[in-house]
């Protein structure tokens, strides 16, 4: 950087700027942003230390000490890795990188409102490493057994397609996996038996796998439900169009889709707490109540 904030106290600038008012270069008095209470909290300790417990010196401004206004971001990058909580422990990766938020945060606005040369700092990620990401939820096994138990007792709307919805997802299939499957990519009169090629993962519906077995217990679901889908050309004809339909004949959208797997979960006890906020990916990576009769249709076709 070739010059600073002709204000030289970063602590000064940081009162400022927490507080909402600031003055600028050129004498003109700012009011700024109105923080709140827990954002005001985590910039003042990690800036300055500001309401740290007794002996905890781990504050940019400490850190940095009087290359305040000239340091590298090298300089940020150690200092974020070297972060300890309360307790002495390692910073998680969360906090370091919101820690690295106030310091970036503090200078852009040194940049944009004093007059600042630019320091060009990199991303949060960049300087605070890698979030990892969250853990993965998912249902337990007694939970995808009650909702299979939900699907096949459903009495709601379209009851045939909610079994199916349910059951394509219990089977681990991804819930826009299961809107892009079309009559096209079923062969329920294989002379192996009946077989599907399902859209690829994450990719487009144009994008589909080999033909492989329909899981038996899928089976029973699509035979009940194909003598009742809608048929409304030309978006859906007997042999054409997407397997699972509105009333319209249209495919169901994701928001559709997922409304309808809360409905079913809904009508089991065990399940009324996390149905409202339920999601198909959640339930498609949780264990299969299909696993095991899946393994043994495959022991008895070899």
């Amino acid at each position: 950087m070739s010059s600073a904030p002709q204000a030289q106290d970063p602590y000064a600038i940081l009162h400022g700027w927490l507080s909402g008012a600031y003055v600028r270069p050129d004498g003109q008095e700012v009011i700024g942003r109105v923080w709140d209470e827990d954002t005001k909290y985590r910039y003042g300790l990690y800036l300055a230390g500001i309401d740290a417990p007794p002996g905890w010196q781990q504050d940019w401004f400490t850190h940095i000490g009087d290359l305040v206004w000239h340091f590298e971001p090298m300089h940020v990058k150690d200092w974020a890795s070297r972060l300890t909580a309360f307790d002495g422990s390692p910073l998680a990766a969360a906090s370091r990188g919101r820690a690295v938020s106030a310091v970036r945060s503090f200078y852009a606005h040194c940049e944009d409102n004093l007059g600042a040369a630019r320091w060009n700092l990199p991303p949060r990620r960049a300087l605070a490493g890698p979030t990892p990401p969250a853990e993965r939820q998912t249902l337990t096994r007694f939970q995808t057994d009650a909702l299979r138990t939900a699907a096949d007792r459903y009495r709601g709307p379209h009851p045939e397609r909610a079994r199916l919805a349910a059951y394509m997802t219990l089977a681990g299939l991804r819930p826009g996996q299961s809107i892009a499957v079309v009559m096209q990519y079923i062969q329920r009169d294989n002379a192996a038996g009946p077989a599907w090629r399902l859209p690829v993962k994450n990719n487009s519906a144009s994008a589909v796998g080999p033909l492989t077995p329909i899981p038996r217990p899928l089976v029973w679901a699509l035979d009940e439900y194909l003598p009742v889908r809608t048929l409304k050309a030309p978006h859906s004809t007997e042999t054409e169009g997407p397997l699972l339909v509105s009333r319209t004949g249209r495919g169901l959208d994701h928001v559709t889709f997922t409304r309808v797997l809360r409905e079913v979960a809904a009508t089991h006890p065990d399940l009324e707490e996390v149905a409202p906020t339920l999601h198909p990916d959640v339930v498609a990576h949780s264990p299969s109540p299909f696993a095991e009769e899946t393994a043994a249709a495959a022991g008895e076709g070899r």
